[in-house]
């Protein structure tokens, strides 16, 4: 009889975790991620959003909600459980509309439009500058009466950064041969490669290996 139940418990274990392998489809740029919230990485990574009809502010049945989405400080939104929840928008790391993800970074939600085991997005951030006159006459203005120092001035700018995101532990790093190079690693044949050139060839070759890097492993998601 023990055995009887142990055999019925296998099948159903394994039967389980084929249906499960069987809805990892590859994720391409034909791939339609479910629309919805993404509270965590581990939301987007397995493709389980909150449904946006959980959402409660902003109202998801008005005319400007992904407007709103993307401008509001706070939203509140029902649980799996019924339960009424409200995160600041910092708190909240994406969400998807239209088949597409999108992150909240730098106080904005930016598309991902290249997803892949190393994921890609670009996006600004503000730039504060202090700039200090030249020197005239040593350290001062020059005036025969009267020695001022000179006043520097401040400035705010916006710059284009790109981001990397390492599907495989959910970190967000800037994009730059050290941040992929530590990546690659995990692929040496291609890591002996990307190695070997020299540092200007390295960063203008830079997405090409990370392309190399996708297809070698292919990230897997669920449908």
């Amino acid at each position: 009889m023990k055995k009887t139940y142990f055999f019925i418990l296998l099948l159903c274990v394994t039967k389980l975790s084929l249906s499960q392998s069987d809805s990892l489809v590859k994720c391409d740029f034909s791939f339609e991620f479910k629309p919805g919230l993404y509270l965590q990485f581990s939301d987007f990574r397995s493709n389980s959003p909150i449904p946006f009809e959980s959402v409660v502010y902003p109202d998801y049945s008005h005319k400007d909600f992904y407007y709103n989405l993307d401008t509001a400080k706070t939203i509140i939104f029902n649980d799996k459980h019924g339960l009424l929840i409200k995160k600041q928008i910092s708190e909240v790391w994406g969400f998807s509309k239209n088949g597409k993800p999108y992150i909240y970074w730098s106080n904005k939600a930016n598309l991902i439009p290249f997803v892949g085991s190393i994921s890609h997005f670009i996006t600004t951030i503000n730039t504060i500058r202090h700039i200090s006159p030249e020197p005239y006459y040593g350290s001062y203005y020059y005036n025969p009466y009267y020695y001022s120092p000179p006043m520097s001035r401040t400035y705010q700018t916006e710059e284009l950064k790109q981001f990397i995101i390492d599907m495989e532990t959910g970190n967000i790093l800037e994009y730059s041969v050290k941040n992929v190079e530590s990546i690659l690693k995990r692929e040496p044949q291609i890591y002996d490669e990307f190695s070997k050139l020299r540092k200007r060839k390295k960063t203008k070759q830079l997405f090409y290996y990370v392309r190399l890097y996708n297809e070698k492993r292919v990230l897997m998601m669920n449908e």
